[in-house]
């Protein structure tokens, strides 16, 4: 579904999950959209690379993602308890004659390095297994910025552009907006209707066919492209 517009998405969404033409029929889905596999999906099959596994659960991928988080605080919870008797355990064993040098007090610190010998055998696999539940556990991103800029960061003004040869002549024209330090925006429309253009002519890479696209000087632009190929130099991999 990534290169899908919303209607082509909401479209194969409804068509998946109410048309009588796939009922009897299965279909596996690769996606990112939780939306569509929430709507489309009535397993998951979760591949773990760390445990070479292949596991399935019943249900919409928002119901794996809750159990899955669960299993991952549990396991994390189990993990920490049994470390804790694992140190009590090698504590006695290490220093059980405080407790006195008896025959009955040896035999008992011996016992606990044991235990702690079978604890921590099962503690390594259940580390294993915790990897396996982290391996996909979604990070963090912190992106710091250097504070706000007064006014418009990018302003358009009576802004057209088209493609040389194109029909039509314009994909837009009368295109006036502005964005500030604050601004969040989404760009929505079908495929081809110059979503990626107008980005273009934000970003300085096209020049507008008329009107005007003012840039500060005091902002650094950067793009995060869906094709990573754009933007890699390949000739640099090994």
């Amino acid at each position: 579904t990534n290169h899908l517009s919303i209607l082509a998405v909401m479209w194969l969404a409804r068509e998946l999950s109410t048309s009588d033409t796939w009922k009897d029929r299965i279909v596996v889905v690769v996606s990112h959209d939780r939306h569509f596999m929430d709507e489309v999906c009535t397993d998951c099959l979760h591949i773990s690379g760390i445990a070479r596994r292949l596991t399935q659960a019943r249900g919409t991928y928002s119901k794996w993602a809750k159990q899955r988080k669960e299993q991952q605080t549990l396991f994390q919870k189990e993990q920490a308890l049994r470390q804790e008797e694992i140190h009590r355990l090698r504590d006695y064993a290490g220093h059980g004659f405080k407790y006195g040098g008896s025959a009955s007090q040896i035999n008992k610190m011996g016992m606990k390095a044991k235990q702690a010998d079978k604890l921590e055998e099962a503690h390594k696999q259940h580390q294993q297994h915790l990897a396996a539940l982290q391996e996909d556990i979604e990070l963090s991103i912190k992106i710091h910025a250097g504070g706000e800029l007064n006014g418009f960061v990018v302003q358009l003004q009576n802004v057209g552009f088209g493609y040389p040869g194109a029909t039509p002549n314009r994909l837009f024209q009368n295109c006036e907006f502005g964005i500030t330090s604050k601004s969040r925006i989404v760009l929505l429309g079908e495929n081809g209707n110059g979503k990626t253009t107008l980005v273009k002519l934000i970003m300085g890479e096209l020049h507008p066919t008329e009107g005007t696209v003012r840039r500060s000087p005091h902002a650094r632009y950067a793009l995060v492209n869906q094709h990573h190929a754009d933007q890699i130099d390949l000739s640099l991999t090994p």
